[in-house]
């Protein structure tokens, strides 16, 4: 199943995989730092573990709480509070040959999205998600690389936990939903450089 996780940015383009499986892509098993999990504050109590694996190929810094705080504010946005989720942050050749394995689509994206098990309050999944686009993008519209690897985590993580965006309906839900989880992440540019803002 594929989603776009801006219709208006036809360079970026996101995977979604719904189906739950027992054969997992094994999106995390890249040579990688250690995993972090730490809550998204004192007020929002999480158990979700996130594991985070930084491809050893990547040269940018990658902020491993920042990204294991969006997937949890994330994934509380939609009432989720245990589980165990994945993220791996890779380059634009790698998620393009993960693209193309797992759902024979021949090009880079910015985030591919596996989901597992979605009964609340227990969520489990994984993603991939693309440095090199999100540094593309963010030179495009002008705006920090971390915070639009940010938006990638956290709508991967809004699909994990259920959320689609193949209509009209559904992608202006979706976009709330990201606008409300970044805010809370402390990024308030995010009413500046979402979608509807670059249209």
């Amino acid at each position: 199943m594929s989603n776009t996780l801006d219709n208006n940015r036809p360079n970026d383009r996101h995977e979604n995989d719904s189906q739950r499986s027992v054969d997992r892509p094994s999106a995390i098993d890249a040579d990688a730092e250690p995993p972090s999990s730490q809550p998204p504050s004192a007020a929002d109590v999480s158990t979700i573990q996130v594991e985070v694996a930084i491809d050893s190929q990547l040269t940018s810094d990658v902020d491993v709480a920042a990204i294991t705080r969006a997937v949890q504010a994330a994934a509380a946005h939609r009432g989720y509070s245990q589980g165990e989720l994945g993220v791996r942050v890779t380059d634009d050749p790698t998620i393009h040959q993960i693209n193309a394995k797992h759902l024979n689509h021949h090009y880079a994206t910015d985030v591919i999205s596996f989901g597992y098990s979605d009964t609340r309050p227990v969520i489990e999944g994984e993603m991939v998600v693309s440095i090199d686009t999100a540094q593309s993008r963010a030179d495009e519209i002008g705006w920090s690389a971390e915070h639009e690897l940010l938006l990638y985590v956290v709508h991967g993580t809004l699909h994990i936990a259920g959320m689609d965006d193949h209509d009209e309906a559904d992608r202006s839900e979706m976009r709330a939903a990201e606008k409300i989880v970044m805010t809370q992440l402390g990024i308030a540019e995010i009413h500046r450089f979402s979608v509807e803002a670059q249209s």
